[in-house]
């Protein structure tokens, strides 16, 4: 497995936590909200993974926290930034109409 794409945020700090890398965050709509996937790379992906959904992962809560707390601001980053686009092209498009 050389990648796997998460939106889940506990299994997200929990790659962080196992030495994964974040490669990317895209902004996905689903209804009225927006969802973020994140795309994490790296040697250890396959098996943290497996330790994962195996229910089998064991963390240190004190760095978890910290591991969250990094996602869930780049998670809330990513959305800030997508609004803004999408505001900036909505504006736009309302320029090229007039």
């Amino acid at each position: 497995m050389d990648h796997a794409d998460v939106t889940d945020l506990y299994q997200a700090s929990y790659l962080i936590m196992q030495g994964c890398t974040l490669d990317s965050i895209e902004c996905i709509p689903t209804g009225g909200s927006i969802s973020c996937r994140m795309t994490f790379s790296g040697p250890e992906l396959a098996s943290a993974q497996d330790a994962y959904f195996a229910h089998a992962a064991v963390v240190n809560l004190y760095a978890f926290r910290s591991a969250y707390n990094q996602i869930n601001s780049f998670v809330h980053q990513a959305k800030k930034s997508y609004d803004m686009r999408r505001r900036e092209d909505t504006r736009r498009a309302g320029e090229a109409q007039s």
